[in-house]
């Protein structure tokens, strides 16, 4: 049973809260002003984004993203000897319409949920760095996409991924997946830090930012039509974004790339985005 964290009965917010605060790496990421059970189990109570799952015992905490027949687990902490039960309990999403789930997990937690049924998609390497403000002058108009923009964005998206991304074999599909970004598929989507670059019936090239913690931003989508690629469209849009999240006090903006991504991992080197952590995205049918 998928349950509000914040509606929750006291015994079962308490022990999950017990499997948050032995698991040091997610407590510092995701729950970073908790000290102990307790602390965990006050801030859970607090929110409307976290969901407990089970309910005699408690398996997980998570975060769960439903759009149209997909869902998403970004986050999600569980001791590896429930992840069967959690697997199975993760399926309830099948009431609500879901055919696929994808969850995100460290690398060397992956191996429980492969037993279970799941199957390896990515690696991704998160990149990070504070927003600084430049000066740097855009080389095409720069504009704030909005769903008026979306059947150009999704050629656009199209035409940028169509060789080497499964999950979209059409615009429709392309268009279907901006759409759940602008509402809220990677985080709460940030128009004003976002940027499309081109003039207003030709856009080339495209930056979506979101947010999910306070003070916290990620880059969600970053794609370019392939005859504009290495012209500095993604530096200057990613460039203008750091400079609206810097003045509105954001301390950080990240980027998930794939590993095999190599065009993207040397830009955001080059741009002071520093290397980190890796997930493995795993994916199941429902």
């Amino acid at each position: 049973m998928l349950t509000k964290a914040s509606k929750c009965p006291t015994r079962i917010l308490q022990e999950v809260s017990n499997v948050v605060a032995a698991h040091k790496d997610f407590l510092e990421e995701h729950l970073t002003s908790c000290k102990n059970p307790t602390e965990v189990a006050n801030a859970l109570a607090a929110s409307e984004s976290w969901l407990i799952l089970g309910s005699g015992p408690a398996l997980a905490v998570l975060k769960l993203h439903v759009f149209g027949q997909s869902a998403a687990v970004s986050q999600i902490c569980a001791n590896a000897d429930s992840i069967p039960a959690l697997v199975s309990g993760l399926r309830e999403v099948g009431t609500m319409g879901v055919t696929k789930l994808t969850v995100r997990v460290p690398a060397d937690e992956a191996q429980p949920w492969v037993d279970s049924g799941f199957q390896r998609t990515f690696t991704y390497v998160q990149f990070s760095r504070a927003p600084v403000v430049s000066n740097m002058m855009p080389l095409l108009p720069l504009k704030n996409p909005t769903e008026k923009d979306l059947p150009l964005l999704s050629q656009l998206m199209y035409a940028a991924y169509a060789k080497t991304d499964e999950s979209l074999p059409d615009v429709r599909s392309a268009e279907a997946s901006l759409r759940d970004t602008m509402l809220g598929a990677g985080g709460s989507y940030l128009p004003d830090a976002s940027f499309a670059s081109g003039a207003a019936l030709n856009l080339v090239s495209a930056c979506f930012i979101a947010t999910q913690e306070p003070g916290e931003a990620e880059i969600v989508r970053l794609f370019t039509h392939p005859l504009y690629r290495a012209r500095g469209l993604a530096t200057t849009e990613i460039a203008a974004a750091m400079n609206r999240l810097s003045a509105s006090g954001v301390k950080s903006l990240s980027a998930w790339n794939r590993e095999d991504n190599e065009v993207v991992r040397r830009l955001l080197t080059k741009m002071g985005f520093e290397k980190g952590k890796a997930v493995v995205e795993l994916s199941a049918n429902i």
